[in-house]
Order: structure tokens, then C-alpha cells, then sequence
């Protein structure tokens, strides 16, 4: 299972998947405790959720689209420094609670364009065969492992270190994985499969990431 590590681009790619599909869970539990108890408005908590998942619903079918048509390293790069730029908005939420439901939102709406860009991503860096159901193989261990982790660490650091430091560890989480995405080498733009469909939309609730 771990032959897709000997090549670098996937170790890179691996790691970036694992740092930022932590980063997109962190906030699960946190966000909507924070607003709860910064506000003690039930409505205020059930719209950070929301804000959540919305994007998951609405947006998996544009995201595809964009996977199949655009560079995508340049996609998965950009969309990490979206989510960075989102969750620091979260450093001013104690004055402005509100700014929690913007934040989650876009940070929602531009890991739904992450997913399926770096599940399409990873055959154009590691090809087929046993390399590729091995880079499978690793990338279903980090989905499951981040899922389970992600929400109750999140949760537990809220707790033990603050909103702040949380907010300041979620979003060294994408500009880590930016930069290890940037560093693997550039590779033509992906040419749209013919009579192909885009990539499958994906949610939280199947994949991390992520």
C-alpha cells in the first residue's frame, strides 16, 4: 500500500490531502460552539451548520466542472489559500460574531472545489496501475482518519487553548498544504475526457478532503 510514496509529487500531494483535510474538519464542532456561546442564540448556531453543509449540496457539480477544465494545481493552490484567508476572518469573531457564518461558508465553499480537484489530480501525478490504487489506498486512510479526529481535536483545542489559537492552527493547516502543492511539479492542463463526465461531487460526509 505504500509504493506511492517513493514518488515525491505524491508524498507532497499526500501530505497536503492529510494537513488540509484536518483543517476542514477543526472547526465542525468548534465554529458552532464558539457562536453558541458567544451568543446564546440557538438560530446563530444552527446557521453556522448550515453554512457548513450548504455548499456541499449546491456546489459539488460546478466543483467537478472546474477539476475537469482548469489546471488543477493551480485549482488546489488557490483554494487553500481562499480557505487561509476565510478562517483569519475568524480572528475578529469575538467582536463580530457574524463573521463566523461567512467565514464557514466560503471556507465550505472552497473545499468542495478542493476535493474533487485533488482526487482528479492524483493519477496525472502517480499514473495507473499499482501506483495509483496504493495512492487510493492512502488517500482513503487519511479520509477516514481525519474524519473521525478532526471535530473532537477541534473541539478539545477550543477547550484547552482557545478560539484564537485554533483559529491560528486551522489556518497554518492550508497555507501548509498551499505550499506543499506548489511545490510539486507543473503539468499540462488536464484535457477534458472524451464523452467523459466531470469528477463526482463530493461531500463531508464521503470524503475529508479534502
Amino acid at each position: 500500500m505504500l509504493q506511492a510514496l517513493r514518488v515525491r509529487d505524491f508524498r507532497l500531494l499526500w501530505s497536503a490531502n492529510l494537513v488540509s483535510g484536518l483543517g476542514s474538519w477543526l472547526l465542525a464542532i468548534a465554529a458552532p460552539a464558539h457562536v453558541l456561546a458567544a451568543t446564546d442564540s440557538l438560530l446563530a448556531t444552527g446557521l453556522v451548520v448550515a453554512a457548513e453543509y450548504l455548499p456541499f449540496l449546491r456546489l459539488g457539480p460546478v466543483a467537478g466542472v472546474l477539476a475537469d477544465r482548469v489546471d488543477r494545481r493551480k485549482l488546489l493552490v488557490g483554494t487553500d489559500v481562499l480557505r487561509a484567508a476565510a478562517i483569519a476572518l475568524l480572528f475578529t469573531a469575538d467582536t463580530a460574531p457574524w463573521i463566523v457564518h461567512v467565514a464557514v461558508l466560503i471556507e465550505s465553499a472552497a473545499t468542495v472545489v478542493f476535493m474533487p480537484a485533488m482526487q482528479a489530480h492524483v493519477p496525472a501525478v502517480v499514473g495507473t496501475g499499482a501506483l495509483l490504487s496504493s495512492a487510493n489506498a492512502l488517500n482513503a486512510v487519511i479520509n477516514g482518519t481525519v474524519r473521525l479526529v478532526g471535530g473532537p481535536l477541534g473541539a478539545a483545542l477550543l477547550l484547552t487553548a482557545g478560539f484564537p489559537a485554533l483559529v491560528a492552527i486551522d489556518v497554518a493547516t492550508y497555507l501548509f498544504s498551499a505550499v506543499a502543492i506548489f511545490a510539486t511539479r507543473r503539468r499540462d492542463r488536464p484535457d477534458r475526457e472524451a464523452g467523459g463526465s466531470p469528477s463526482a461531487p463530493a461531500c463531508r460526509s464521503c470524503a475529508s478532503t479534502p
